[in-house]
């Protein structure tokens, strides 16, 4: 059931580290998601300010654009779609919380990061009795 409510959810990754970034695109493509992947902070932007974007999943550490820089501007541009940033320090800065709906530590099991883009797009099944 939640594999076709993601059918019609369209989520943007942003990450400078192609591998990484190939393997969560293809992970959450089998998983039900429609995903766009770029490795530029501001091919990012563009696409999330010309396209429909249901959820943002974006590397903190980028050497063009940092992931709070990134963060901040889609928040004017669009600040009801979530925002979930991977980093590789296990806490965020308290100014980055305002910036981003959920964050990530690298090295995750990639179920945690379907489940947090299930919370954040409210993609729940019901479970039956």
């Amino acid at each position: 059931m939640e594999y076709l409510l993601r059918k019609n959810k369209h989520l943007l990754c942003i990450d400078d580290y192609e591998t990484a970034l190939a393997g969560w695109c293809l992970y959450l493509q089998e998983q039900g998601y429609c995903v766009t992947g770029v490795s530029s902070p501001q091919e990012g932007l563009e696409i999330f300010a010309t396209q429909p974007v249901d959820a943002v999943v974006l590397d903190y550490a980028m050497p063009e654009l940092t992931g709070d820089a990134v963060a901040e501007t889609m928040k004017k541009m669009k600040p009801d779609v979530p925002i979930i940033m991977f980093t590789g320090f296990s806490e965020i800065a308290p100014d980055l919380q305002n910036k981003i709906d959920a964050f990530l530590t690298k090295g995750s099991e990639p179920k945690v990061l379907l489940e947090l883009l299930d919370d954040v797009l409210q993609i729940r099944t019901r479970a039956v009795s």
